[in-house]
């Protein structure tokens, strides 16, 4: 089980630490019976860390003695940040980020991190551009690489500003892999909504059914797949030889089966409409009364069958029927003058 190691300098910031030690260790119900990863404190000496609250922790090991069994090392915020302590901290980022492991920092540690050159490379955030600045001096560059934004994750550094504690942590639960990127999702929507406002999402009702597509059963595939394409303008990765014809045209979809293969695989016959199909329609808005005509002209002289030329109704539609290549009834219509 690897380490995610915390360096705290007193005082430290404890509210940037939950969001992401609990979930290491837990579930949202219970404790994991697997945990991925261990919590280690990092502290300049094994003397209780005093935190801002004045709560106090002990460390597991000092900056002399960190493991190097350890997926993270993640710099928690604090007032310590400008002390002499802290320039001791430099060598242990320097091999982490070296030996490719995730570093965090988080509010004053992330302007620290700026201070030390650390952001150079990598688009960041922090307590502000002008903070990292200040702190930066000389040795700070990448000010074109700041994000204005809670958390910033690249090239396993992560960076957030002393209100991002929550987005901190689902950025390294991420590096982490920690859970499902669903799961993260989810514990961050949690916490940022609040269990009552999440409750009520989740209670309100869900349709039975999502409508998924319309299905036409051919005598001839490429036909009809020619027909669609040219003269409608859908796509397809269809391969010319297998039975079922997937076709889309924005978020609409058909698919298309040739009818001595449904029957094969339902094994029962069925009645088919001789002529034009009169049972059902496929139809397409178009942007305006214009356009219904030169679609349906388009349509005609690209094979479509002539049913009904364009006609304006007296609901304000003007529309028009042709006849796909197996009969099937394809409206054209607008309401838009």
């Amino acid at each position: 089980m690897k380490k995610i190691l915390y360096v705290l300098l007193p005082p430290f910031a404890e509210h940037e630490l939950p969001y992401l030690t609990q979930p290491l260790r837990s579930d949202a119900t219970a404790m994991k019976d697997n945990p991925l990863y261990e919590n280690r404190i990092v502290a300049q000496s094994m003397e209780p860390v005093e935190a801002v609250s004045g709560f106090r922790l002990l460390p597991d090991y000092t900056f002399d003695t960190v493991p190097d069994d350890y997926a993270a090392l993640v710099l928690i915020g604090g007032y310590g940040w400008q002390s002499e302590a802290a320039d001791r901290v430099e060598p242990l980022v320097a091999r982490a980020i070296g030996s490719g492991r995730i570093v965090g920092a988080i509010c004053n540690a992330a302007s620290w991190m700026a201070g030390k050159g650390f952001l150079n490379d990598v688009r960041h955030t922090g307590n502000g551009l002008d903070q990292l600045k200040l702190w930066g001096g000389g040795r700070y560059t990448n000010a074109a690489g700041y994000v204005d934004a809670q958390a910033v994750s690249d090239r396993n550094i992560v960076t957030a500003n002393g209100s991002g504690h929550l987005e901190f942590a689902c950025e390294i639960l991420t590096l982490l892999k920690n859970d499902t990127p669903e799961a993260i999702e989810m514990y961050r929507t949690f916490y940022k909504m609040g269990f009552v406002e999440v409750a009520k999402m989740m209670s309100q009702a869900k349709p039975r059914f999502a409508f998924n597509t319309v299905g036409l059963f051919t005598t001839d595939n490429a036909g009809m797949v020619a027909f669609y394409r040219d003269v409608f303008g859908f796509a397809t990765q269809w391969n010319g030889t297998d039975p079922n014809v997937e076709m889309t045209l924005g978020a609409a979809r058909i698919i298309m089966f040739p009818r001595s293969d449904f029957e094969l695989m339902t094994s029962r016959r069925y009645a088919y409409p001789d002529g034009t199909n009169g049972t059902m329609e496929l139809s397409f808005d178009v942007p305006s009364f214009g356009d219904v005509d030169r679609e349906y002209e388009r349509a005609v002289s690209m094979g479509a069958g002539a049913v009904m030329a364009p006609t304006t109704e007296p609901w304000g539609q003007r529309t028009c029927y042709v006849a796909d290549p197996e009969g099937n009834l394809i409206e054209i219509s607008s309401f838009n003058r």
